[in-house]
């Protein structure tokens, strides 16, 4: 749920003029894409440990399929470093205790951790204001088909419908969203409805604010050496 933590580093240097691979930016989201499409698909640590580069195609196609790996196994190691923090954890508690009281019929603890993963691609939107257009582009200039390519030699799986959800994720371009709190609780909605939730009402806007306030400071910790283009601080 938040594309922008993992992408971060490399739209960073690809913001600054470095030339990083595009394909490494897309990378760091190809596990999520993959839950979209089929939850068998797994690109987990072992399967990308599993992976040579130099067996899964031709020889033009070797250099985007290293990055792809790199960018995904970037996401767990992230994952890792998220999901294992206090105050990642804290954060996600607070969250849920708030939802519970909302509403006892809510799955709160699912939203919670949601929702604070979700909070931290918004607090970097807020940091650095250019970074969803540079993430948009990095991944709008891929070819489909090699991500897909990849995807299915390293899963196993035929993934038909790949191609056409690459597209879709980068037209809808639903993180333009995040930098509002009625946007935040319009993208959660749309992933409870998707796995077949309970939508929080919308009174728990003032859960997103405030849920807002709670992450900046695990943000500025996760990425105190990245500098912002804006000037401010995560």
């Amino acid at each position: 749920m938040n594309h922008l933590a993992h992408a971060w580093p490399y739209v960073q240097r690809r913001g600054a003029g470095v030339d990083v691979d595009a394909y490494a930016v897309a990378g760091t989201s190809l596990p999520d894409w993959l839950r979209f499409i089929d939850r068998r698909a797994r690109l987990r640590p072992d399967v990308l440990d599993a992976v040579n580069v130099n067996t899964l195609g031709d020889v033009d196609a070797g250099g985007a399929f290293a990055a792809l790996r790199d960018g995904a196994q970037r996401h767990h190691d992230d994952d890792l470093r998220f999901h294992t923090d206090s105050a990642f954890d804290d954060v996600s508690t607070r969250l849920t205790h708030a939802f519970r009281a909302v509403d006892a019929g809510l799955r709160a603890s699912t939203l919670g951790h949601v929702l604070t993963e979700m909070l931290v691609d918004a607090v970097i939107i807020d940091a650095d204001a250019g970074v969803v257009d540079d993430y948009y582009a990095a991944v709008a200039a891929v070819d489909a088909a090699v991500v897909a390519d990849f995807a299915r030699r390293a899963t196993g799986r035929d993934l038909p419908h790949f191609e056409p959800l690459l597209a879709r994720f980068v037209d809808a371009a639903y993180l333009r969203l995040y930098a509002t709190d009625a946007g935040l609780l319009r993208c959660l909605s749309g992933v409870c409805q998707r796995v077949g939730m309970k939508a929080p009402p919308a009174s728990t806007m003032s859960i997103i604010a405030a849920g807002r306030h709670q992450v900046k400071p695990v943000v500025e910790r996760f990425f105190a050496e990245l500098p912002q283009k804006n000037g401010g601080q995560a």
